[in-house]
């Protein structure tokens, strides 16, 4: 097995887009490293890069096995400057049980690829981990709360001792309120506690980590610290929230549909993107399906930048005004790719007073969600876009919105696994 040897300083990290979950197969390349389970089966995995909008791919073989072993695909945990934390399922009952499942941490540079141990009997959602590089060691973090809405229980795993500690750890700091009181009595009350929906790594000597929630906040935490603390960052206000009316438009479900959020290291900054999307039930359903069928209405982004990481409001700073769907130009080969695509298709001539014109749909009829913004492109941001939202199908948008132009677009792939939360991971490898 390969061991870990330093990355140079020098290498310059670049992101990247991934599946949620990686490909099972055999697909060896100079970034292929081979480990053993906690079982003792072969475990093989490999990196395939590629420069966003285009989707990179993990692979995971287990040449001793069958496919049909893996219970589930393996789930990309967090990706973090060369470093991928992944949790792999092999012949476990259903429902799966995480003390059931192996965790893995891929070297991508140094082709290195070591088990660490299940966190057993601690339960840690997949959401709730993080990962901090730090040299030739890391450490990977989960803050998981407690009956105290003050108090969260950090795990820590450290690589020099591999072995997981706990300890309890307090909220010095809380976010500043929000500017309205939320109503307790609708899915607005969401935002009155913290769940966490991904994990940011801001790194330096403290070792800095965030917990986001992405309707609420950060809870940030100096992971490295004897006795570290909390403390809190808040998220800009859902600009779709409430209609005139006081009536709420937005499902509190998952966040990460509407918002994403992204750090860029080299400026020290936080970037945030809110997503707010318009559309409506149609009176057909999906007569294969039996589902109610939408179509969009319209979709506007908004962005921000934080620089400070205080509790206040006032940090964030809006980069554009909101950029709405039919704002965003496309030039002849964008034109050209989605209506290939079938993402876009030109409005149907009438054909009488008793067959209605298909309208066609323009970008504003795309159905988008999962906004990222880039790590690198202080002005671009990555949407998931699909001809219909249930279709397997996904695609990627890459907008340009200093330009307010589609810069990009590219087959992402096809979700292999059912009811699937998580589509894309957004991190950083080293330029290999």
């Amino acid at each position: 097995m390969a061991t870990a040897t330093p990355v140079p300083a020098s290498c310059a990290l670049e992101e990247v887009l991934l599946d949620g979950y990686a490909y099972i197969g055999n697909k060896p390349n100079h970034t292929t490293a081979v480990s053993l389970t906690r079982n003792t089966e072969i475990i093989v995995a490999s990196f395939w890069s590629e420069r966003p909008p285009l989707p990179s791919r993990l692979y995971v073989h287990c040449p001793e096995l069958e496919s049909s072993a893996f219970s589930q695909l393996p789930r990309i945990l967090c990706v973090v400057e060369g470093l991928i934390l992944f949790r792999v399922a092999i012949r476990c009952r259903e429902p799966i049980l995480y003390e059931e499942c192996d965790y893995f941490i891929y070297h991508v540079d140094s082709r290195s690829l070591k088990e660490i141990p299940n966190p057993s009997p601690f339960s840690i959602r997949d959401d709730d981990m993080g990962l901090l590089p730090r040299g030739n060691h890391y450490t990977v973090a989960a803050l998981v709360p407690t009956s105290d809405d003050k108090v969260f229980t950090l795990h820590l795993f450290q690589s020099e001792i591999r072995r997981w500690t706990s300890k309890d750890v307090s909220l010095e700091a809380p976010q500043s309120e929000f500017p309205i009181e939320i109503p307790r009595d609708t899915d607005a009350c969401r935002l009155l506690s913290h769940t966490t929906s991904t994990v940011i790594t801001l790194g330096g000597e403290d070792g800095t980590m965030g917990w986001v929630d992405l309707w609420r906040g950060i809870l940030l935490c100096d992971v490295l610290l004897p006795a570290p603390k909390l403390r809190g960052v808040p998220l800009p206000w859902p600009r779709a929230m409430y209609l005139p009316n006081g009536e709420s438009r937005i499902n509190f479900g998952s966040p990460k549909l509407y918002r994403g959020i992204a750090f860029s290291k080299e400026k020290r900054c936080l970037r945030f993107v809110d997503l707010d999307t318009i559309f409506k039930r149609l009176p057909a359903s999906d007569k294969e399906r039996g589902i109610p069928t939408y179509r969009f209405e319209g979709w506007e982004i908004t962005k921000w930048s934080n620089c400070n990481l205080t509790n206040s409001f006032e940090d964030w700073k809006a980069d554009y005004l909101p950029i709405h769907a039919n704002d965003i130009k496309l030039n002849e080969q964008m034109q050209k790719q989605m209506l290939e695509y079938q993402l876009l298709w030109p409005k149907a001539p009438s054909q009488g007073n008793s067959v209605a014109a298909d309208p066609g749909r323009n970008l504003e009829n795309v159905t988008v969600f999962l906004p990222t913004p880039s790590m690198d492109d202080s002005n671009v941001v990555f949407l998931i876009a699909k001809a219909e939202f249930r279709q397997p199908k996904a695609y990627v948008l890459e907008v340009d919105m200093g330009n307010r132009q589609l810069k990009g677009v590219t087959e992402f792939g096809t979700a292999r696994e059912p009811c699937a939360r998580v589509i894309c991971c957004h991190g950083s490898v080293s330029q290999v």
